[in-house]
């Protein structure tokens, strides 16, 4: 199946290189296109993660043909990183900076160790440690781990999965902005009720939805609270049933993207007995 869908992703893309209308960085020298959305990488990347993530592209916007047009409009496009690069090798992210402690962005123990885990670093070290995968504008992805090579600092879930979710959390406040909210409440209720105490789900609505977005499609590290196991699709609706109905405004009934080489992995739970919480503790 996996073989099939990148076959169909690579012939939907006429072009190798990126198009001229693109006005791009010569730093991209390869192309793909998932729903009118471009994925562009230097030469250096493997053209196999080009097609894994233009096909994940199309998947995840497949129920909702809405929010690509939207996406499309807005500018939206993806860049596959080649193991060799980092976050600020890409042209659009050269000058990051690296985040202010009172950055809303910024887990809890981020905030409690800022100087240890942050200040201490310059910009390149600290993003270069940080991250193999951004959403935004530009949503970045890493070869290594669409592909489940090796050195890949996220085994065991798919980040890109995770940081395209983002985007359509995005355009929703323009192209559905009742989904929008809808999100934002399912958040507040899951705060008010305890629920993800600790985890990184916790930390705003929108890492909320993208977290929960992994879960939807089997492709999340394993998560405990006080000895409840979230780990798949139907463990996410038991758990929190709010954030699983705005989960298939948006996704349908579908909970396999077919590119995905972390769909139901067995790494996504580490050996050995699991702990009562998985959250950070700091």
């Amino acid at each position: 199946m996996i073989a099939r869908l990148l076959a169909a992703a690579l012939l939907a893309s006429a072009a190798a290189s990126p198009p001229a209308a693109l006005h791009l960085d010569p730093f991209y020298t390869q192309y793909r296109n998932a729903a009118g959305i471009p994925v562009v990488s230097s030469a250096r990347t493997q053209p196999e993660a080009l097609d894994t993530a233009a096909a994940i592209v199309t998947d995840m916007l497949s129920h909702r043909p809405d929010l690509a047009r939207e996406m499309v409009r807005q500018g939206y496009r993806v860049a596959v990183m080649a193991p060799e690069e980092t976050t600020l090798d890409l042209p659009e992210q050269a000058d990051w900076k690296k985040p202010a402690p009172d950055d809303a962005r910024l887990t809890r123990c981020e905030r409690k160790h800022y100087d240890e885990r942050i200040g201490r670093y310059t910009d390149r070290q600290y993003w270069d440690a940080r991250a193999r995968g951004m959403g935004g504008l530009l949503t970045s992805a890493a070869t290594e781990n669409l592909l489940a090579g090796a050195n890949d600092r996220y085994h065991g879930q798919n980040i890109f999965v995770h940081e395209f979710s983002h985007d359509i959390f995005r355009a929703s406040y323009t192209a559905d902005l009742p989904l929008y909210t809808r999100i934002h409440a399912a958040y507040a209720a899951a705060m008010k009720a305890g629920r993800w105490q600790g985890e990184y789900a916790s930390t705003t609505a929108e890492e909320y939805w993208a977290v929960g977005t992994q879960f939807w499609f089997n492709s999340a590290p394993v998560a405990r609270f006080d000895g409840r196991t979230v780990l798949s699709d139907a463990d996410l609706s038991a758990y929190d049933p709010p954030l699983a109905a705005v989960l298939r405004q948006v996704y349908g009934d579908r909970h396999h993207l077919a590119a995905d080489r972390f769909w139901q992995h067995p790494d996504r739970v580490p050996p050995g007995p699991l702990p009562r919480f998985t959250a950070e503790v700091c």
